[in-house]
């Protein structure tokens, strides 16, 4: 029941969001209409990801106690409220002036370089790689002691 549940949830956000995508930059950034909350999420989504949960806090914290979650925590809070005050004002700022809608896109245009975006695309996807095996690692550890 609950599996169907998340289905139809998921169809009917699906089919939501394909009624208001109309053009790239509404796939992309969702039209540049998406408030504090919903980039909250989307942030924290990408930065809090199973690496952390999994990964950090539950080899870290077992082997080192208490000290390797306020460590964590530390991270957490601080690396956050730092890219919030710090990177996403600006970040935001030179998006949309620029209409930029990818980290590579911003790159090119700050640098006034194709070269330097394809060098970031580059960057992105090598290391893409070992960060999605470890959360796919991360996964499968939870799965394996559920």
């Amino acid at each position: 029941m609950i599996i169907a549940l998340y289905i139809a949830a998921m169809v009917w956000v699906g089919v939501q969001g394909a009624r208001k995508t109309r053009t790239l930059t509404d796939f992309v950034v969702g039209g540049r209409r998406a408030g504090p909350w919903v980039s909250a999420f989307a942030y924290g989504t990408t930065y809090f990801s199973a690496v952390l949960f999994i990964g950090y806090a539950g080899s870290s914290g077992f082997r080192f106690g208490l000290w390797a979650v306020l460590v964590g925590l530390s991270n957490a809070l601080i690396g956050a409220l730092l890219a919030w005050k710090l990177l996403a004002p600006k970040t935001r700022d030179v998006t949309r002036r620029l209409k930029i809608k990818t980290m590579p896109q911003m790159f090119e245009k700050r640098y006034q370089s194709p070269r330097m975006k394809t060098f970031a695309a580059l960057l992105i996807f090598i290391f893409m790689v070992p960060y999605s095996a470890s959360v796919y690692s991360g996964l499968s550890y939870l799965c394996e002691i559920a």
